[in-house]
């Protein structure tokens, strides 16, 4: 995964790209690609502060059926361990598995935004995505630290 990618994640979890462009873009990387994108997804979540608690309106908001194998995995508990396990899951889940982290990274870091972030922070991703402007400074500053 790059930062471009990163970026493009954060944007579909704030709702700047659409469901459909969120699917035909995780679906244009190859499986071992998808694979990746799941497992820093994960990542992601858990770092976001993700909680049991948040799976029932993550299926909700994710808009699955709660039947579906990533769906029920998540709702046994113990988050971590369940998701190490979605992880697992055969490539014919990733969709449903991407679409369920991506509602469960966006509850979780509103939340964070909200308690930590609202008068500021240092998080790229809670700045304004759907700038141009500030998502190509956002690369040159991510550029920049890799040359120091």
């Amino acid at each position: 995964m790059n930062l471009t990618d990163e970026i493009t994640i954060n944007q579909i979890q704030q709702a700047l790209i659409s469901q459909e462009d969120a699917k035909n873009w995780f679906l244009s990387f190859p499986t071992q690609g998808q694979q990746e994108i799941l497992q820093r997804l994960s990542y992601m979540t858990i770092q976001a502060g993700a909680r049991e608690e948040d799976v029932c309106l993550a299926i909700t908001k994710s808009k699955l059926r709660t039947t579906y194998t990533p769906c029920v995995l998540l709702s046994k508990g113990r988050l971590k361990e369940q998701m190490a396990k979605l992880l697992k899951l055969p490539s014919s889940e990733f969709i449903k598995t991407f679409f369920l982290l991506i509602s469960l990274l966006a509850i979780a870091d509103a939340r964070r935004y909200d308690k930590y972030c609202q008068d500021g922070c240092s998080h790229w991703w809670h700045r304004d995505l759907s700038d141009r402007k500030v998502v190509d400074e956002i690369r040159c500053e991510f550029e920049q630290s890799i040359l120091v």
